[in-house]
């Protein structure tokens, strides 16, 4: 069995992944190998590890006839980078589900307080030299805290919000969950939750379905007040209808840390309106799970869903490419 690891990997990670799979199999590290072995990897390789096929990562030209090839391990979540009509029909893929909640979690905590508690618009005010007191903080114990999305993302959100006294309401496309929630429902519910919510959280994958599933007609919905996180992907979001909201409706707050053009999917960072003019919005460089020694643990709990793949185990948070292609 031949295992092809597409990205760069650290020097800790590399010995990660030679520890973890050297005796289940041959590894493979494709940026080691000049330009013209590199296709002969990829079409000899039957499992590949990637992070997420970022452009920068490999080029979806590359990816050709791959008569071996298996298994797909993603040691990012999010899937919405990944060629999935680039690859046989056959091959399984995989998630790397909740590998990176527990800081995402504390960062969707962070933005939703500093929205609650007016702490940009308060800093600048200061800034300018106004110390008004006009307008109130809110505090977010007692409300409603709606989670679309209840991956191992969602989960940690829930946790977290939960913990602060809020009772959440939870959607995802089964309508269960084992999560401690107050309320879980499908997407059919989403308009009586949205409505409900003072704050809403974003952290459902990018999939045919999801693509611009928050645009005027939910946001309408919405509490005049209500916030919304975004952790998922900018494209969740109708970036216009977003924009128009955020200007027609002071009250409405709005975080976000996934963008709809970032440079590593798309070249470069942009907006088609001036968000950063707005008062009542709050934004973060794609950065909510990106912390200090949290890619080794990631990557070796990928490694290991590997393992369990190459001892014929079942695997976690298998992806259907239907959601996607």
């Amino acid at each position: 069995m031949t295992v092809l690891v597409i990205f760069d990997p650290t020097a800790e990670e590399r010995a990660a992944i030679e520890e973890m799979l050297a005796d289940r199999a041959d590894v493979v590290f494709l940026k080691d190998l000049p330009a013209a072995q590199q296709a002969q990897a990829l079409a000899g390789a039957e499992v590949i590890v990637a992070r997420s096929f970022a452009p920068a990562e490999l080029a979806r030209e590359a990816v050709g006839d791959m008569p071996r090839l298996r298994f797909v391990q993603l040691v990012y979540a999010g899937a919405d980078n990944v060629p999935f009509d680039r690859f046989p029909e056959r091959v399984v893929f995989a998630g790397n589900t909740g590998a990176f909640a527990e800081p995402l979690a504390e960062h969707v905590l962070a933005m939703a307080l500093a929205l609650a508690k007016n702490l940009l618009p308060g800093h600048r005010a200061l800034a300018r030299g106004e110390f008004g007191l006009q307008r109130m903080n809110r505090t977010l114990r007692g409300g409603t805290c709606a989670v679309i999305g209840m991956g191992g993302n969602g989960r940690a959100v829930a946790d977290v919000m939960r913990a602060m006294g809020m009772r959440i309401l939870a959607v995802n496309r089964r309508g269960r969950t084992d999560a401690a929630v107050d309320f879980v429902g499908t997407p059919d519910d989403l308009p009586e939750v949205l409505a409900k919510a003072d704050l809403v959280v974003l952290t459902v994958p990018l999939t045919r379905r999801t693509r611009g599933m928050i645009g005027a007609p939910e946001l309408a919905l919405m509490k005049p007040d209500a916030m919304l996180v975004n952790v998922a992907r900018g494209a969740v979001i109708d970036q216009t209808a977003l924009y128009r909201h955020l200007r027609s409706h002071p009250d409405f707050r709005a975080a976000i840390d996934t963008w709809w053009s970032e440079p590593a999917a798309h070249g470069a960072f942009r907006l088609d309106f001036p968000f950063f003019e707005l008062p009542n919005l709050l934004g973060s460089p794609h950065n909510a799970d990106d912390v200090p020694d949290i890619k080794l643990p990631a990557t070796r709990r990928a490694l290991a869903n590997v393992r369990r793949f190459l001892a014929g185990e079942p695997i976690d948070g298998r992806i259907d490419p239907g959601d996607y292609v």
